[in-house]
């Protein structure tokens, strides 16, 4: 990995979020879920230019910082760490991106129990009490528990 870091903000960690939930826990993921993906994100950006930017660096960020499809998860959950840190981030914004990953999640005609679960664990670290899996408050927080938060490792902008 190279000394200079890549500065990311708050819109890479919502793709990222979106994107490795969609791969990690949908392992018949379609494009029909990318084309989602990329439809909230232009929402959050208000520019299509933008949203390319943003997605682009993201994935050199991946790639750069060696991140393995098997830790996509447990790099998600510190980035929601991140956002849910953010005193700009509200709680309808938090809100907003449980919509969005369970509409990502519907979009190919199938929201799995595995879907359901992640959505849930999301919303935990979000500090939302909004669950639509069939798993009881202690299996989420168990599972919390036992994941391992991993170290980003980007410099944040701090506007």
């Amino acid at each position: 990995m190279k000394n200079k870091k890549k500065e990311i903000g708050p819109l890479h960690c919502l793709y990222f979020i979106y994107y490795s939930f969609t791969t990690s826990t949908d392992e018949n993921y379609n494009e029909s879920q990318i084309h989602k993906i990329i439809t909230y994100l232009n929402e959050w950006t208000n520019d299509k230019n933008t949203s390319e930017a943003i997605i682009q660096e993201t994935l050199e960020w991946v790639e750069e910082s060696q991140i393995a499809k098997s830790e996509f998860i447990n790099v998600m959950l510190s980035m929601v760490d991140y956002l849910n840190d953010e005193q700009r981030f509200s709680f309808l914004q938090k809100e907003l991106v449980l919509l969005h990953i369970r509409q990502i999640s519907r979009s190919d005609g199938n929201f799995t129990e595995n879907e359901k679960k992640y959505h849930d664990l999301l919303a935990f670290h979000f500090g939302l009490k909004l669950r639509v899996s069939s798993c009881s408050k202690k299996e989420i927080e168990e599972t919390v528990n036992k994941m391992e938060r991993k170290k980003i490792g980007f410099k944040i902008q701090r506007n």
